[in-house]
């Protein structure tokens, strides 16, 4: 995002979890959990995703200045590259925020798909100014669906998807605060782009 003439970068640590900026050597691992359909059940439907197609839709995104994608890592146990999310069609003061998938077998059940939301929320209103943040959700991805209300996202209409019904959901930053009394233990980080290093 730009900031004062600079592309700013920002990463984030609560408990166990950190979100970061996507690099490039996440990449493969991004592609290979896209790839199982057992994982994407409720993603959008984009076929067998090349190692070159990935690449291709990273320089895409690198030069897109309506979204964030964080890589999201276990920091306590697994110490890795355990998912990804999105904030995208970052418009004036509303944005969208999902895309989210936990890749990492090992990583389900430890709340990290919640808190990662929870911290990219706390990015979008704090950082980017955001007054509304939307999405959208599958009722029948029960952990997903419970998961986004627990986080403070009511819903507000539905509409036809690829896998049925899905529910449009809100959040604004009181809502945000109202159930989540942790905003304030959450780090959050800042980086010019031409400063940032990346992890090794």
């Amino acid at each position: 995002m730009e900031q004062e003439g600079q592309f700013i970068l920002y990463e984030a640590v609560y408990d166990n979890v950190r979100i970061r900026p996507l690099e490039e050597k996440d990449l493969e691992k991004l592609r290979i959990w896209r790839n199982d359909v057992k994982q994407t059940k409720y993603l959008r439907p984009i076929g067998e995703i090349t190692p070159s197609m990935q690449k291709e839709w990273f320089q895409t995104y690198q030069k897109a200045d309506d979204e964030i994608i964080f890589a999201i890592e276990e920091i306590c146990e697994l110490h890795r590259l355990v998912g990804s999310l999105s904030i995208y069609h970052i418009k004036e003061m509303t944005a969208e925020i999902g895309k989210i998938q936990i890749g990492e077998m090992e990583a389900n059940g430890k709340g990290i798909g919640r808190k990662s939301m929870v911290m990219a929320l706390l990015i979008g209103f704090q950082e980017l100014g955001l007054k509304e943040v939307f999405g959208a959700v599958n009722p029948e991805n029960i952990p997903a669906y419970k998961n986004d209300m627990r986080i403070g996202f009511e819903v507000i209409g539905q509409h036809f998807s690829h896998e049925g019904i899905e529910k449009e959901i809100r959040i604004d930053w009181k809502r945000l605060q109202s159930v989540n009394d942790y905003l304030d233990k959450i780090e959050i980080k800042k980086y010019e782009k031409s400063l940032w290093g990346g992890y090794q």
